[in-house]
């Protein structure tokens, strides 16, 4: 008994081992395949493309915004390259391409599909991009579309100019362009014409935009406030009541892809070619001319020069763009300009509008005091997003009778 040694057998010890090793590889096993590593991987992919989701929710209203208002290109975001997601959404991690795409303003399955990535897509509701209607729209079709019930609103010309804008603006319901009468009480109240017809002026993939397929309202226009306050007054007419601004120059240069020549006269009576943005104020200065008699707007630096082309000129548009544009109705655009005399010492303004088969101005009044009035419609125009679809992919939509109806 005094010769027996505490202990541990050889044979315990070796079962110890093994079965520590057994345990060992049962944890990293469990690590491996499907366990706590993997399913944080999953956690941090999905809190990834949920913040993307939201980063891009807020980048595609910002931009509807300014497309609906004019206030510059706007729409529904596309991108494929990961140069161009991270250019939307800076936080996008270079991992991540090609499992991804944005399509119509929303996260989209990308050109590669694995696993398990996959899986939590769609488990996160992400699947293909689906076929949006202005993929299916060209330019110049026609589209049924209604403004919702519940915005359609009147415009009260007197309640949001005041009652002295019935001097300068109001809404000519008799149809008259040449001779507009006098004004009665209730006239400058405009509604929404429920049978208005559009047209798609022009889509960039990620948006469409229509335009009436004829001039609506009657408009009158008078002096140096139908000339400053005329165009802002336009565009919030058809805001309020259409849901959009009215046609701009600007939009009627890009369909005819027309690139027109502003130009001035100098004091000896020559014509003066600028580019386009060249104002009256870099003229003014440019020919250093004496303006201190002038009545000239506050802003009258910042009015771009005279311009005007004939239908005839637009060789590089398409028949269906100048079915668009050339109305036998003529129509204000919600753009001014002014344009300086032969004799160097005055000049006129006035505000743009198509005619016929030209486009061009009409004249509201001088520097030296002098005012003139006309009566011409509007063309409103509205921005859709491409995620509306059509009803029926095979219907159309190149003349009235198969317009497109969306949903």
């Amino acid at each position: 008994m005094r010769n027996k040694r505490a202990g541990i057998s050889l044979v315990a010890l070796v079962v110890t081992i093994i079965v520590l090793i057994i345990l060992t590889a049962a944890v990293i096993v469990t690590f491996m395949e499907g366990g706590i590593i993997e399913k944080a991987k999953e956690a941090v992919f999905k809190s990834d493309i949920r913040t993307y989701q939201e980063i891009l929710a807020v980048k595609n209203a910002e931009n509807m915004i300014n497309l609906a208002t004019g206030n510059g290109e706007g729409g529904l975001y596309n991108a494929t390259e990961l140069a161009e997601i991270q250019a939307i959404i800076p936080e996008f991690k270079e991992e991540y391409k090609d499992l991804i795409a944005i399509s119509n303003g929303e996260i989209v399955l990308g050109s590669e599909s694995k696993e398990p990535y996959s899986t939590w897509l769609a488990e996160l509701g992400i699947g293909v991009a689906k076929t949006s209607a202005v993929a299916l729209m060209e330019e110049g079709d026609y589209v049924k579309y209604s403004i919702p019930e519940g915005e359609r609103k009147t415009y009260n010309i007197t309640e949001k100019l005041g009652a002295e804008a019935t001097d300068w603006i109001f809404n000519d319901v008799d149809g008259d362009y040449w001779d507009i009468g006098e004004y009665e009480e209730g006239e400058n109240i405009i509604g929404y014409n429920e049978g208005i017809k559009w047209r798609v002026l022009k889509k960039d993939g990620s948006a469409v935009t229509l335009v009436s397929v004829d001039p609506v309202e009657n408009i009158y226009l008078y002096g140096e406030q139908g000339f400053t306050k005329g165009p802002g007054a336009l565009d919030a007419i058809c805001q309020e009541v259409y849901g959009g601004r009215n046609l701009k120059v600007e939009d009627v240069n890009e369909v005819l892809k027309y690139e027109p020549v502003p130009y001035y006269y100098n004091s000896e009576g020559n014509q003066v070619n600028k580019e386009i943005g060249f104002t009256l104020g870099d003229a003014i200065a440019e020919a250093e001319w004496d303006v201190s008699g002038w009545s000239l707007p506050d802003d009258y630096e910042d009015l771009e020069l005279y311009y005007y082309y004939n239908k005839s000129a637009c060789t590089e548009a398409s028949e269906i763009a100048k079915d668009m544009i050339f109305r036998d109705k003529y129509y204000w655009l919600s753009s001014s300009c002014a344009l300086v005399g032969f004799s160097g010492d005055y000049a006129d303004f006035y505000v743009r509008r198509v005619g016929g088969d030209y486009v061009g101005t009409y004249y509201l009044y001088d520097s030296g005091g002098y005012e003139d009035s006309s009566v011409f419609g509007l063309r409103p125009v509205v921005t859709l997003s491409s995620s509306i679809q059509v009803v029926d992919e095979e219907a159309g939509g190149d003349t009235q009778e198969t317009a497109w109806e969306i949903k």
